[in-house]
């Protein structure tokens, strides 16, 4: 996941992101509400980062070659610091929406009595 890079013409942040998105859903599945909500705001980082950086006239690394590969490193290991420290808040909100919705699976699958 974290370490892995991505094919030569796939862009880095397109496979991150997937990548997240999909062990964020596995996390769930499994109970994993902390795990799930670093996950996902892991991913809501990292396109938060790519979008503020394209929003710059020149960009970070210029318009040279090799410049998209720096760019999408970038956006990657900011988007998962902000997650890692919880500078977004978002973690918290993830793991406690998905506890509701575990709790609101259970009641509903119990017998009425």
């Amino acid at each position: 996941m974290g370490g892995e890079l991505a094919p030569i013409g796939r862009p880095l942040l397109a496979s991150s992101t997937e990548g997240f998105a999909a062990e964020a859903q596995r996390l769930e599945r499994a109970g994993e509400h902390d795990k799930a909500g670093r996950e996902m705001e892991s991913v809501f980082g990292v396109m938060l980062v790519r979008e503020l950086r394209r929003a710059l006239p020149q960009g970070l690394f210029g318009k040279g070659p090799g410049a998209d590969v720096f760019e999408g490193w970038f956006d990657e290991h900011l988007g998962k610091a902000l997650a890692e420290r919880d500078t977004l808040g978002l973690s918290g909100m993830v793991k406690t929406s998905l506890q509701a919705k575990e709790k609101a699976l259970e009641a509903a699958q119990e017998p009425l009595q």
